[in-house]
């Protein structure tokens, strides 16, 4: 289970909103790995966004079943990357990186 403060972490840095399509948080969202637990991904801020599920595995392009766009969109991480130091496109088209004290900054 993940820490319950982790949990608020990303829910607030996403600030009511599917951190991938941008459209409003329902009811039934998902926390999703962006470093699968499979490939060594931790329970941290910086692995962790807050999507709606169709972003996560139920509509054709989500994440699960288009993985290598959403690996050149930074929503998936290779086992060797530290999902910290890896880009993420955001709905509004900026690169940005999503760090562990659960805020965004910048990728450069």
């Amino acid at each position: 289970m993940i820490d319950s403060a982790v949990v608020d972490l990303v829910k607030a840095r996403a600030a009511g909103y599917c951190e991938t399509c941008g459209g409003p948080a329902l009811e039934s969202m998902a926390l999703h790995h962006r470093k699968l637990k499979s490939r060594g991904g931790k329970d941290t801020p910086s692995n962790l966004i807050w999507i709606h599920h169709s972003c996560h595995n139920l509509s054709t392009d989500s994440i699960h079943l288009a993985p290598k766009a959403a690996t050149a969109k930074g929503y998936m991480v290779s086992s060797w990357q530290d999902p910290e130091e890896t880009p993420m496109l955001t709905p509004e088209g900026s690169m940005v990186l999503l760090l562990n004290d659960g805020t965004i900054t910048e990728a450069k």
